[in-house]
């Protein structure tokens, strides 16, 4: 691997302070957010990451968990539909799943008429920069 002499300002290449920088470039990432636009912004959402604690996510909230390069599985429920994501990450690399409690046709008239209504779950998965 080829170490990069501006990684810390000041710091010799080879030096402790150099690889420091190294390892946190190779440091990996998931974050799991509620901030989509299109978001019925109702219900919370729980998600699981690896058999770790269950986080609760209200819109406009997210999470981020620092990960192991290699396999790892996501849970996701909004209370009423359950998803289960399996998925990979390489060094280094940044992952964010995108989830939204999205409405249907229906969903407003469910809402008028008992108070409460489906919401469907979509997650996306992308790797940040």
């Amino acid at each position: 691997m080829a170490h990069l002499d501006w990684a810390v300002p000041g710091a010799p290449v080879g030096s402790p302070a150099h690889h420091a920088s190294d390892a946190q470039d190779l440091r990996s990432s998931v974050t799991i957010s509620r901030q989509h636009p299109d978001d019925a912004r109702q219900r919370q959402v729980l998600a699981r990451l690896d058999g770790g604690p269950t986080t609760t996510l209200m819109f406009g909230g997210s999470v981020t968990h620092e990960v192991q390069p290699g396999a790892h599985v996501l849970r996701v429920n909004n209370t009423l539909f359950w998803k289960t994501i399996r998925f990979t990450v390489e060094a280094g690399e940044r992952l964010e799943f995108i989830v939204v409690n999205r409405a249907s046709r229906i969903t407003f008239g469910f809402l008028a008429g008992l108070g409460l209504a489906p919401l469907y779950m979509t997650i996306e998965k992308r790797s940040v920069a």
